[in-house]
């Protein structure tokens, strides 16, 4: 039975954790808060939630006590690589940039992730790091720092043990690398990267922690993703100043992107890639194009139309290190420039152009070890652009080679579900779909479309199961949230497809 807590237990608790964490919890998130508490009381020594809230509210340092809470309102729940566009974008452009232009000469670069839940984010950085090891002894090396409001989380980050799910977007090589697997679903990272993370419990919201983190130079980069959307308006514009303040000049904020709309700073300039909008520290700077404008422009092999997306340098970005390799092919797009020129190839319908340059972006690859995060995605693209073209052969074989450098990610086996069923290979396209609720089982479109092939095959048990399962993951989601994976349909939309079926 459901414990009832006052209103005025709930205002005061609220009114307490904005004030040790800045989390800003309306009476509309109250269920939230009494499902944290529920959750959260035998862990915290307590016999259900309301003798919890109590004592929380009790307590002369109750700091101690709202760790568990604080575990259960925020998605502790993250992954290496998280947003791999973002970490392809800090690695081409902006630690390339730092690196060729050092602001500390002979002093390390700088780097904190704020909010930094279980640690995935900074170990991310710090094997990004040591990919670069052999530019940065130039200029001093790299120290990183991660930061959490959550003991219980900052705790797991140094022991540094980590499930499958947390590896899931991992390229096979990087774990091969950086990880040493104890079980199916147990991998250790190595000390070598362990050793290059610092952690410190941090509570951003603070009126003051500068002497805190005990800076001896401003961060060059703060990654601050996932947390302002926590906090109510006041602390988050307290939150972004205190960090623009601890942010060398030029130095960089990335935020998550559904966050970025947050950002509101003068002393901070938005630069665009693409979908994803970062901040530098700093005034815009006067627009100019890079020497090699007048070169001739790149064609795109395949296709007798000129790139559409010649070198034009963002004058917010930095100038990007030149390798002996730029000497010979000087106008040649980035990585970043020809990834996106075919996706919007893709979303133009034109999926021989999209696949033509793909193609070229997965060989130079291989050849000059560039766009490696981006390099499933790539694929993953690929697989789609050979499927509406009805290449179903060149589909799977591009979806398998994606699968092969991403064993644990769970949308590649959905992705090559699709592919099996469209050439009409129910059992395969079953097969793969299980694999994928192996990886993931809240998998809402896996479970929906292994339904529907349950129900072509005449399981009608086992389709109802399924759909089942799809019904009860989106009970709590909102009716308009987008499901990945469903090609724009609405968590509404398809729980009302599956409470039909059911009938």
């Amino acid at each position: 039975m459901k414990e009832h807590l006052p209103e005025e237990q709930l205002l005061a608790l609220s009114r307490l954790l904005a004030v040790h964490t800045g989390f800003s919890l309306p009476p509309g998130k109250w269920k939230t808060l009494k499902k944290g508490l529920a959750e959260a009381a035998g862990e915290a020594g307590f016999s259900g939630a309301r003798h919890y809230a109590r004592g929380i509210l009790d307590s002369p340092a109750p700091a101690e006590l709202l760790d568990p809470l604080v575990g259960r309102l925020t998605i502790g729940e993250t992954y290496f690589l998280r947003d791999k566009q973002v970490f392809q974008i800090f690695e081409e452009h902006i630690l390339r940039g730092l690196i060729d232009n050092p602001r500390r000469p002979g002093q390390p670069l700088r780097f904190w992730s704020a909010g930094c839940a279980t640690g995935e984010e900074p170990y991310s950085i710090a094997m990004i790091m040591d990919r670069q090891a052999h530019q940065l002894r130039g200029c001093g090396g790299a120290y990183i720092l991660g930061t959490d409001v959550n003991q219980r989380f900052l705790d797991a980050a140094q022991k540094a043990l980590y499930t499958r799910w947390s590896l899931r977007a991992t390229p096979e090589s990087i774990i091969r690398r950086y990880f040493i697997r104890h079980s199916d679903n147990c991998f250790e990272l190595t000390s070598g990267i362990r050793e290059k993370v610092a952690f410190l419990r941090l509570n951003l919201a603070a009126a003051s922690y500068e002497n805190r983190l005990q800076l001896s130079a401003p961060m060059d980069v703060i990654f601050c993703r996932n947390v302002l959307m926590y906090l109510d308006a006041e602390n988050r514009r307290h939150v972004i100043n205190r960090l623009v303040s601890l942010l060398e000049e030029d130095g960089w904020l990335i935020t998550s992107p559904a966050e970025a709309g947050f950002v509101a700073s003068r002393a901070l300039t938005p630069v665009r890639f693409s979908r994803i909008t970062l901040f530098r520290k700093g005034f815009p700077r006067e627009k100019w194009l890079s020497p090699e404008k007048e070169s001739p422009a790149r064609r795109t092999p395949g296709t007798n139309q000129e790139n559409p997306h010649p070198r034009v340098q963002n004058p917010d970005l930095p100038r990007p290190a030149r390798r002996q390799s730029d000497n010979k092919h000087s106008s040649a797009p980035s990585f970043q420039q020809c990834w996106e020129a075919a996706r919007a190839d893709y979303h133009r319908g034109k999926y021989r152009e999209a696949a033509n340059r793909l193609e070229l972006l997965i060989a130079e690859e291989s050849g000059q070890n560039e766009g490696f995060l981006m390099r499933s995605r790539v694929t993953a693209l690929l697989t789609r652009c050979y499927a509406n073209l009805g290449e179903l052969q060149n589909a799977e074989s591009a979806c398998q080679a994606a699968i092969a450098a991403e064993k644990l990610n769970p949308e590649l086996y959905f992705l090559l579900a699709t592919i099996h069923q469209a050439a009409g290979d129910r059992e395969s396209a079953v097969r793969a779909l299980k694999q994928a609720l192996y990886l993931d089982p809240d998998f809402v479109m896996a479970h929906f479309h292994l339904g529907f092939l349950m129900r072509q095959k005449g399981r009608i048990e086992d389709s109802r199961r399924r759909f089942a399962n799809v019904e009860a993951l989106l009970q709590t989601r909102p009716p308009d949230e987008i499901l990945p994976q469903s090609e724009g349909m609405s968590a509404g939309s398809v729980l009302e497809t599956v409470q039909q079926m059911m009938q």
